[in-house]
């Protein structure tokens, strides 16, 4: 209300600028709430994805691998394996289990020596002794 003609006044019209703004919100919304969840699904893939290879686990891949082509099925590396430094190289021994192509349960023991430092790591001997 005017103070002088005491007649009300009629609010302004917003501003282009106000308008505008408004005029993405419903957009960028949607699109923020979308990110977010990528974002958030692609930490979760992240923190559940295969770790990087370690010696352990390249020689059990190594000695799985030679024994599957020997014809051995349910092939079982022990979980835990012994290793040792040597020569600049990581020594792992340990057992494992498998059955062979007529059906008997075989037991053995492996040896693998694995090379490099850190993800250049690789099997460069993989043995299997009965």
């Amino acid at each position: 209300m005017n103070s002088e003609t005491g007649v009300r006044e009629a609010p302004e019209p917003p501003t282009v600028r106000s308008a505008r703004a408004l005029f993405w919100v419903p957009v960028a919304v949607p699109v923020l709430i979308v990110a977010l969840g990528a974002a958030l699904m692609g930490g979760a893939v992240a923190a559940i994805a295969r770790p990087p290879a370690s010696v352990d686990s390249l020689c059990a891949s190594a000695i799985e691998a030679k024994l599957a082509g020997r014809g051995h099925t349910d092939v079982e590396v022990a979980p835990s394996l012994r290793m040792t430094e040597a020569d600049g190289a990581r020594r792992v021994s340990g057992s494992v289990t498998s059955v062979d192509a007529t059906g008997r349960v075989d037991y053995a023991e492996l040896r693998c020596v694995v090379r490099g430092d850190g993800p250049s790591l690789r099997v460069v001997s993989a043995r299997v002794s009965d």
